[in-house]
């Protein structure tokens, strides 16, 4: 449906075109009369073109309709239509990050724990309406956030590009699975939402905490309505190290260990896999990182309830589909 920002202008264009296109056929008529008054119209029509009755009508409509499009662009025309979507439930989604250092390695470009920041993001811009909070963990476990949050942009996503290289550096060293599932249920609500972990970690185990699992475990028990989806990321195959670089970004060495040998990571599935059979979640593993956005997706939709279908009017700006046609008019009103 076309409708108009100033809708009470619309008429004086309208009479303004009717005005325009007889007082050009005024103006025409007055001169071919003009000039057959003095014996001079055949001769002119003989060595050049003079518009006939038909001619100077339709020029007439092509300048006065071109006026009227240029018109209309001033008064913002608007083309609104009507569509169905299906409503979808707020979910409460706690993305637990590593951030140990073996996550700075780079058989994922361009690093592990980037490329997990990179496609955590990707997701985020996508959803409306979820509540999301974020731990992070190496040998110990940290909630980001006091609370969970539908902010994205003020809050979340500031906050997760505050975890950088320097910060998988400072925090303690290890990599603690238990510790971090404990702080991740503490983090939801008691709201009868959809309630869902995503576990991101290359699952190289520093601190073996094994009675805390025992405790997610438990907890998990008790509250069934959070889903837990461990995924790993980084090359399970092949042994790499982790590079140090200058402020520019070069790779200056690589991290050593106490004894002075380069350390060498490797992500452990079979770990993550006994963690996800213990709390009865699902473990899914991708070595590029190249799935992983849609890793997200599948994991998000399979928990998403629908409520129901809505109408929303979706209104687009067409003044340049006016001005066109004006512009156009116009050019057809040179040629005639």
């Amino acid at each position: 449906m076309l409708f108009f920002s100033q809708q009470q202008y619309l008429i004086y264009i309208l009479l303004g075109v009717v005005l325009i296109f007889f007082v050009y056929l005024y103006s025409t008529e007055r001169k071919r009369r003009w000039l057959k008054s003095f014996g001079g119209l055949g001769i002119l029509q003989r060595f050049s073109r003079i518009p006939n009755t038909t001619c100077n009508v339709m020029k007439g409509l092509a300048v006065s309709v071109s006026f009227c499009g240029l018109c209309m662009v001033l008064i913002g025309p608007k083309w609104q239509t009507t569509e169905e979507y299906l409503q979808k439930e707020g979910m409460e989604i706690v993305f637990v990050l590593d951030v140990s250092l073996s996550m700075l390695a780079e058989d994922v470009e361009p690093n592990r724990l980037q490329r997990a920041k990179i496609e955590m993001e990707h997701l985020i811009k996508d959803l409306e309406n979820d509540y999301l909070g974020l731990v992070v963990f190496a040998g110990r476990a940290f909630s980001m956030l006091p609370y969970l949050t539908t902010d994205y942009d003020s809050i979340y996503l500031r906050i997760l590009h505050l975890i950088n290289e320097n910060y998988a550096r400072f925090v303690p060293y290890g990599t603690n699975v238990g510790n971090a599932l404990l702080i991740a249920i503490e983090s939801f609500s008691k709201e009868e939402r959809e309630k869902v972990i995503i576990f991101l970690t290359d699952g190289e185990e520093q601190l073996a905490v094994r009675s805390q699992v025992a405790e997610a475990v438990k907890m998990l028990m008790e509250r069934k309505d959070i889903s837990v989806y461990l995924i790993g990321i980084g090359d399970p195959l092949e042994y790499s190290p982790i590079p140090k670089k200058d402020k520019n970004g070069h790779t200056t060495g690589y991290e050593l260990d106490m004894e002075g040998e380069t350390i060498m990571t490797k992500p452990d599935p079979e770990l993550l896999q006994e963690i996800a059979e213990i709390t009865g979640g699902t473990y899914i593993h991708d070595a590029t990182g190249d799935e992983l956005k849609d890793i997200f997706r599948g994991v998000i939709e399979k928990h998403r309830k629908v409520v129901g279908v809505k109408t929303r009017n979706i209104v687009q700006d067409v003044s340049q589909y006016f001005l066109g046609g004006s512009l156009l008019l116009l050019a057809i009103f040179l040629l005639l």
